[in-house]
């Protein structure tokens, strides 16, 4: 029913506003209100139409709509006596290893050039530190 009056009343409001001319100047604030006015009312009607309580959310062989479920609801005698904790405790244990990174370098070309003492170096490849070496620590679990 609901459904049929929604139909029925967009589509007299479409003819209506489509027959009737409106006059609305660029200047004016008229042509923006119809528009806004228009547009809030249509979004209205097919939010109505698509959200009607008939829809789709019941299926037609279910007399009741399906029970919610509630806090208390889940709290029934099947989880009351559930085992809560691992008596026997888990297989193995946590061990911290460390870990030596190496250092990140990075290969550059040195051009040649004259030393301190003034002795002429050929140009050739270096590497130059990046970053420093570290010991990272890590957890690690040990299985007996």
């Amino acid at each position: 029913m609901k459904k049929l009056i929604a139909i029925t009343t967009s589509v007299l409001l479409m003819s209506f506003f489509s027959t009737v001319s409106a006059h609305a100047d660029k200047k004016t604030v008229e042509g923006f209100m119809l528009g806004t006015g228009i547009a809030i009312l249509g979004a209205a009607i097919f939010n109505g139409i698509h959200n009607d309580s008939t829809s789709y959310q019941y299926s037609r062989h279910r007399s009741e709509p399906p029970k919610l479920r509630h806090a208390e609801h889940r709290y029934d005698r099947r989880y009351r006596h559930k085992k809560r904790f691992n008596h026997h405790g888990p297989r193995g244990y946590w061990e911290i290893e460390r870990i030596w990174v190496d250092p990140v370098y990075e290969k550059k070309w040195n051009p040649g050039h004259y030393n301190r003492r003034g002795n002429w170096v050929s140009g050739r490849h270096e590497k130059f530190l990046v970053r420093n070496g570290f010991w990272r620590e890590e957890k690690i679990w040990v299985r007996y």
